[in-house]
């Protein structure tokens, strides 16, 4: 019997238990102070309630310890399933990118080199791409939804699109 369990699912599981421990101390908690709260004041000359609170104030580094490594936990398991989202997203769009044509990679890298936005006549000015051409060639972009067209006076703002635009210039 070969049983194969998933990182993922480790980890969803791993945060359930420390999630359902968490409400179980807050549920809990109130009943076991309630229970060991001492019912006289003075003890054989000592107060009771003045030695909870010394303890008290002597656990306080461990509570914040606690919280500090419960958060550590946290952001740990969030941050890897995020980092491997953004992994994802990049293997897709140089898979999509390498679908472009020649002239449509030259577009999708001037504008790249100027963040992601820049006028169709900057585009009508690459080696080789006329005004036709370039307009004929974003036409296809944003039809494929690689770039998105907003007009500007006379001419157009071409901007790459947002989910394109935030894999690709955080790469570069």
């Amino acid at each position: 019997m070969n049983l194969k369990v998933d990182l993922g699912n480790k980890r969803t599981i791993a945060g359930a238990i420390v999630l359902i421990c968490i409400i179980a101390l807050v549920i809990y908690s109130p009943t076991i102070i309630h229970y060991t709260n001492p019912s006289v004041c003075t003890v054989n000359g000592v107060c009771e309630h003045e030695q909870r609170l010394i303890l008290l104030e002597d656990l306080i580094p461990l509570f914040i310890l606690i919280g500090v490594a419960i958060g550590a936990v946290v952001f740990f398991f969030m941050s890897s399933r995020i980092e491997g989202t953004k992994q994802d997203m990049k293997k897709v769009t140089d898979a999509l990118i390498q679908f472009l044509g020649k002239d449509e990679k030259q577009v999708v890298q001037k504008l790249l080199e100027n963040h992601g936005k820049i006028l169709q006549a900057e585009v009508s000015r690459i080696e080789g791409i006329g005004k036709l051409k370039s307009h004929r060639i974003i036409r296809r972009l944003a039809d494929r939804g690689v770039i998105e067209i907003e007009g500007f006076g006379k001419t157009n703002i071409i901007k790459l699109a947002k989910g394109i635009n935030e894999v690709l210039i955080e790469k570069k």
